[in-house]
């Protein structure tokens, strides 16, 4: 029905470009097949990083792609549009500019949330998971992550206990 309404009674073919990660293969494995449920064929070219590099991230040549965003604070991506999503929001980028300029702690979440939802009601991106980050310590450790939010370690709240 929502295809019919955007202008697709019959669905679509599109290109779903996936790095090497096993994430993005097997993810897209089971996109495909879902969006295939419901009109949407997708062309699977699985690329190795060098071409995902070139052919998505710089040359914006795609439909669809599955890639993890896990950097710290990457919401400001998507105030860029020359960005490999080429997303374009002129009030997205001034609350970005305004955020950037803000320096009080609550302003900021309140900022980050707005932002946050401005992404999600644009269908910007789909989100799809969130990795797990399994942690094997001494029980004697406390402050690790249960999950690991980036790629890297926090160890600032770090200790040993009795």
């Amino acid at each position: 029905k929502l295809l019919a309404e955007a202008g697709f009674p019959d669905g679509f073919t599109t290109t779903l470009k996936l790095p090497p990660p096993s994430y993005a293969r097997r993810g897209g494995e089971i996109i495909a097949a879902q969006l295939r449920e419901v009109g949407i064929e997708t062309e699977i070219s699985n690329l190795e990083w060098a071409q995902w590099l070139e052919q998505v991230f710089r040359g914006k040549d795609f439909g669809l792609t599955i890639v993890s965003h896990t950097e710290p604070f990457d919401i400001g991506i998507y105030a860029r549009p020359e960005y490999y999503f080429q997303y374009d929001n002129k009030a997205f980028q001034d609350l970005m500019s305004e955020l950037n300029r803000t320096t009080d702690p609550a302003k900021r979440s309140e900022m980050v949330a707005q932002a946050q939802t401005i992404i999600s009601e644009d269908y910007v991106n789909g989100y799809l998971f969130q990795l797990a980050f399994p942690t094997v310590a001494n029980v004697k450790i406390e402050g690790l992550w249960v999950n690991q939010p980036t790629a890297s370690n926090d160890l600032s709240a770090v200790h040993w206990t009795d």
